[in-house]
């Protein structure tokens, strides 16, 4: 087959052109608008076809405002058609059954509303020999005569694709953070969530895309990977509680740097996708407007992974949405941006190897093609040195960090594996005594402590040292590190703090940040030898030695790459 890619957009939520009384948020009344533009960026992108996830429209199929919300919905798509083709969501067609949903539930009166409007509500088509199938995802568990015509519909075809690559369109997830998460408002319950994911899985599926939630999530069913894409129109403010930070504009619903449109690339046997964020941006009647780029960036970026990103957060009971029961999600932002940003490796604790929470979100960052260095300030254990060679095709290198350099031996772990020397640095070995002591532990060797840091990384057989560029380092330090380093056929591995010396002071200078990310990268780029971690992927903004990082709290990127000049960042207003 050739490679090819189609385009996926999800809630759009497109209101009568007059408007309507179909929300009480004001962001709402801008959803048209932003579907449009939505719509532009994907004009832009060379594509076989498109798909809309669902919530084409935002009044409900029993709102006099329906019909006028339809026919405004096929004017706003216009420029996509032919090849549009649509997934019923609820907002289209009714809600699943479910006695705390908001809205009322599909029926056979609401599939004929759907049907007049929008037309089939399953089906499948192929191109170039890969099958696309879509379903109702209103109807599974209803009991109704319709649901068991879908799902005999849904058994017959993919089985009889089993033979060809399929991927599987559904407006609400199967599920959100876990596959056996209690049922709620945005997830399919029992048993027809066993029964989806067990079909897909046994006649290999390759992957399920979704909407529904206005928010990005990934997870993997037995071989299955399940994508749940951003919305065109605004952000569920329900899940704003994923956050330790405020929320943004209308409680989190008008969340701009979330809503976005996607793009599913195809090779000969694999699969990428790019989610292109839109910033909310409406379409302009005179026809002139920036499109984001739609490719996505390239980085040789090493970030420390401070943050935790794999623990569900447990949300409050709060409706419309979840009056009577709790709701586990998991802030997938950080692996959204850390595609979007084409960082392929990142650093995190070894012990993150042996927490299963931990470890199986590593395993979702690397069937995405993802890749590890891995630190740790213990010599491993068995168990660790286990897990390390069940990912070692993903770990990019052992770091090893100690306080003593005559205890390097001990770290040595799998045999083949790549070594990096670290080193636990203390206020204890910079101590300036014409100012005030501020305790501190950083990671990696003091440009005046290179010498002794070649001298055990060679008499020990390492590939690696790991030199700490520090706030207010001159970059001319890097000159006599990398010759000394390089010159003995070590690598060079620079960790760049964003952080204060001072860890009472704060960086909120995100320009500062993009040119000196600039500057040393330069070095990366031009010697294979040079690695360049970043020591915050996400803001600190409480505790010590506060700082941006590449996202803030919220998950939105601070930074960008600007493509027209290469890799190079600048910051985003």
């Amino acid at each position: 087959m050739n490679p090819f890619t189609i385009a996926l957009l999800t809630d759009t939520h497109i209101r009568a052109p007059g408007g309507d009384q179909s929300s009480p948020y004001p962001v709402n009344a801008r959803a048209n608008a932003r579907a449009r533009y939505a719509v532009e960026v994907i004009r832009a992108e060379e594509r076989a076809f498109t798909v809309h996830l669902g919530d084409v429209v935002h009044p409900l199929p029993h709102m006099a405002a329906y019909a006028d919300a339809a026919v405004e919905a096929h004017r706003v798509l216009a420029p996509l058609a032919p090849d549009l083709h649509l997934v019923p969501g609820n907002h289209d067609i009714g809600d699943k059954p479910h006695d705390a949903s908001p809205a009322g539930p599909v029926n056979e009166t609401t599939r004929a509303t759907y049907r007049d409007a929008f037309g089939r509500d399953h089906w499948l088509v192929e191109h170039d020999g890969v099958a696309f199938v879509a379903m109702n995802s209103s109807l599974v568990n209803t009991g109704a005569d319709a649901e068991a015509v879908q799902r005999d519909w849904l058994e017959r075809e993919l089985m009889s694709c089993r033979d060809k690559r399929v991927f599987l369109f559904s407006h609400c997830p199967p599920f959100i953070a876990s596959a056996d998460e209690a049922e709620h408002y945005d997830n399919f319950g029992e048993p027809g969530r066993s029964w989806l994911l067990g079909l897909c899985a046994d006649t290999g599926v390759e992957a399920i895309f979704s909407g529904h939630v206005h928010q990005f999530f990934f997870n993997r069913y037995r071989g299955v990977k399940l994508y749940c894409l951003p919305a065109t129109s605004f952000a569920r403010q329900d899940y704003s509680e994923m956050f330790s930070a405020p929320p943004a504009s209308e409680f989190g619903r008008d969340d701009r740097g979330k809503l976005a449109v996607s793009f599913l690339d195809i090779s000969d046997d694999d699969h990428r996708l790019r989610v292109v964020g839109t910033g909310g941006s409406e379409w302009n009647a005179d026809g002139v407007m920036d499109l984001p780029d739609t490719q996505l960036g390239t980085s040789t970026l090493i970030p420390h992974l401070r943050h935790d990103w794999a623990t569900p957060r447990v949300l409050p009971y709060n409706g419309p949405m979840e009056e009577f029961s709790r709701k586990a999600v998991r802030n997938d932002y950080p692996l959204l941006r850390l595609l979007q940003f084409g960082i392929s490796t990142i650093r995190v604790p070894a012990s993150d190897l042996l927490d299963p929470i931990q470890a199986a979100r590593l395993d979702d960052w690397i069937s995405l093609r993802g890749q590890l260095v891995v630190f740790s300030t213990e010599p491993p254990t068995r168990d660790l040195i286990h897990a390390l060679a069940a990912r070692e095709d993903a770990v990019v290198a052992w770091e090893i960090v100690t306080r003593n350099l005559d205890d390097v031996p001990a770290f040595i772990a799998v045999d083949g594996m790549t070594r990096w020397l670290g080193k636990i640095t203390t206020s204890a070995d910079n101590v300036d005594r014409r100012g005030a002591f501020a305790h501190s532990v950083t990671s990696g060797f003091l440009a005046n402590q290179i010498d002794r840091a070649v001298a055990c990384a060679t008499s020990n057989a390492l590939q690696g040292v790991v030199l700490q560029l520090r706030y207010d380092d001159d970059l001319a330090v890097l000159d006599h590190s990398a010759d000394r380093a390089l010159e003995t056929g070590l690598d060079l591995v620079v960790n760049l703090r964003l952080s204060h010396d001072d860890p009472s002071q704060g960086n909120f200078d995100a320009q500062w940040i993009a040119d000196r990310i600039n500057t040393c990268q330069k070095w990366a780029d031009e010697n294979a030898r040079f690695h360049l971690q970043l020591d915050t992927f996400e803001d600190v903004d409480r505790g010590y030695s506060p700082r941006f990082g590449l996202v803030d709290r919220l998950g939105n990127p601070r930074l960008a790459w600007d493509r027209q000049r290469g890799s190079s960042l600048v910051t985003l207003d």
